[in-house]
């Protein structure tokens, strides 16, 4: 579940492409999530509809309804997440039950890529001698689509309950450690304490752009060229194309 601190202009046919583009992703994420999970032993969630691309087997009443009608209602942008439920016990190892948990992230990763490669400036598809405001719609598209990919590669592998970058760390932890952690109040607390670091943080929320920028860098892009890409998520979401 994401939330940017930002006017929603509805009217925006991109953010609607963008909108669906996440849900895409989401489900993409899940699945990586059930196919992984199968591999490490889970035989089950086959029988139990977690191997297919149909949006509706991954929703969850919080992550998919409750968070994203509170975030709307603050002013943020209703980005709905997902839930793939994993029969743990039966994964071979603690290798494997880790591995299932960093599939979700890595699919996220790979969409990432998917996005901001045909907008490096090796490709010469996009001109930067022109401001953002004036690329094309799918020029726009892709940068914000990869921006959000990499905003959820990195709030997935926070180390909180339930996100996967805990589920990821747990196996390698004492039962006791564990069950305390992922159990009410505690667990309600870390994730209340993350979403107020988040919300309320703006510096902290800030972290995860200058992450992105940093990758960007990695990849080729210079610092006009990543703050161009970055430039075209708040264009999605609080202006008209």
């Amino acid at each position: 579940m994401l939330a940017i601190l930002a006017a929603v202009d509805f009217r925006n046919p991109l953010f609607w492409a963008v909108f669906i583009a996440w849900i895409m992703s989401v489900v993409l994420h899940e699945f990586a999530h059930g196919v992984v999970a199968y591999w490490g032993g889970d035989w089950t969630i086959r029988e139990r509809g977690g191997l297919t691309l149909n949006p509706l087997q991954y929703v969850d009443p919080v992550n998919s309804l409750l968070l994203p009608a509170v975030f709307l209602l603050m002013g943020g942008i209703p980005l709905p997440g997902g839930v793939t439920y994993v029969r743990r016990d039966l994964l071979r190892s603690r290798v494997w039950e880790s591995a299932v948990s960093a599939a979700g992230p890595a699919m996220n990763l790979l969409l990432f890529l998917g996005c901001v490669i045909p907008l490096h400036p090796r490709f010469g598809w996009v001109n930067y001698s022109l401001r953002p405001d004036r690329w094309s719609n799918i020029q726009i598209f892709l940068a914000s689509t990869a921006v959000l990919q990499m905003i959820s590669v990195l709030l997935n592998l926070m180390p909180v309950p339930p996100l996967d970058g805990f589920q990821i760390l747990s196996p390698y932890m004492k039962p006791q450690t564990r069950q305390k952690l992922t159990t009410p109040p505690t667990s309600t607390m870390l994730f209340i304490g993350l979403f107020a670091l988040l919300w309320y943080v703006p510096s902290f929320f800030g972290l995860f752009f200058t992450i992105t920028r940093n990758v960007l860098q990695v990849l080729g892009f210079d610092e006009y060229q990543q703050a161009c890409v970055l430039y075209a998520l708040p264009k999605v979401f609080s202006s008209g194309s």
